[in-house]
């Protein structure tokens, strides 16, 4: 029983994004002028679980294909027989349909949008469409279900910001992810080749590939910059508590970065540092109004 559990568990895969759809939806709250609520933590768990279907749809699709590489099938519970095809198909739709009832519950523009980002997940995935085989596509389709759909999800929950913060954010976001799906590509490069699996970075070549990685992320900075600056979105405490938490996370595999013998592997340590602290940094930010109520309810006065 333990085991079937922890096999569901690897079938989430929920730790791989638990921090990034912290990132953008706390953004797309904050573009939309809202606080912590029962809203927020509503379409918080809705973008966790649509996300988690796409993972989950993912591993049930691509399970043939990972049982024939050692890593990957130890990786996958249904390519190594932990958990049934059938089951976990089961299983990967009916947390679909739980995200979409919590999308309805708050309004039609966050249920249209989540709907659209379970409904492009699965065209992703499936073998039938394979969306993530595209090229082009399978960046585009990348960064609206692992990003920006998440995002306006959460800000049409709210709808009552300034088009300038929400912009500046929504760019943001969408860079990152997509910076982060070349990244992905130049990373499994050599292998994809091999098992003749095509998307851009195969279409454009390494190098083009890295140019535009790097041009990615250089669009995600300066977006990052003009929400501080400008849009004033983003208060400068978060991002200085953000650099800080990342420092203390990534000192351990500095010897890595050190010892990087490419700019790929010079990112690798860093990359997962940044995106838990810039989580915490987030939460801090919106938790930081209720903290003196959340204290004084565990703090019982004295009787004199």
């Amino acid at each position: 029983m333990t085991g079937h559990i922890h096999a569901v568990w690897r079938l989430t895969r929920f730790p791989e994004y638990v921090s990034f759809v912290i990132i953008t939806t706390l953004l797309g709250a904050a573009a939309g002028q809202g606080s912590l609520e029962w809203p927020l933590i509503v379409v918080l768990v809705a973008n966790w679980l649509a996300v988690g279907f796409a993972f989950m749809v993912n591993d049930v699709e691509d399970a043939p294909d990972d049982a024939m590489t050692p890593a990957k099938a130890r990786r996958n519970p249904v390519s190594s027989g932990d958990i049934s095809p059938r089951f976990a198909r089961v299983l990967s739709f009916t947390v679909a349909v739980v995200a979409t009832l919590l999308y309805a519950s708050l309004g039609l523009g966050p249920f249209l949008t989540g709907v659209a980002c379970i409904v492009l997940a699965y065209l992703y995935s499936s073998r039938r469409v394979r969306l993530k085989a595209t090229p082009v596509v399978d960046l585009i389709s990348h960064a609206l279900i692992l990003a920006g759909l998440q995002f306006l999800a959460a800000y049409l929950t709210f709808d009552g910001g300034s088009l300038s913060q929400a912009a500046s954010a929504f760019a943001l976001v969408v860079a990152i992810s997509l910076y982060g799906q070349l990244f992905n590509e130049l990373r499994d490069f050599d292998g994809d080749l091999k098992a003749g699996v095509t998307h851009t970075a195969s279409l454009l070549g390494r190098r083009a590939a890295y140019v535009l990685m790097m041009a990615w992320l250089s669009i995600g900075v300066a977006s990052a910059a003009f929400s501080i600056l400008v849009a004033r979105l983003i208060p400068v405490w978060v991002i200085l508590v953000t650099v800080f938490l990342a420092g203390l996370l990534s000192w351990r595999r500095l010897p890595g970065v050190l010892h990087a013998q490419s700019t790929l592997e010079l990112h690798t340590p860093l990359q997962k540092p940044v995106e838990i602290a810039a989580a915490i940094a987030l939460l801090a930010w919106f938790v930081g109004p209720w903290a003196p109520s959340l204290i004084s309810m565990f703090i019982v006065a004295p009787p004199w």
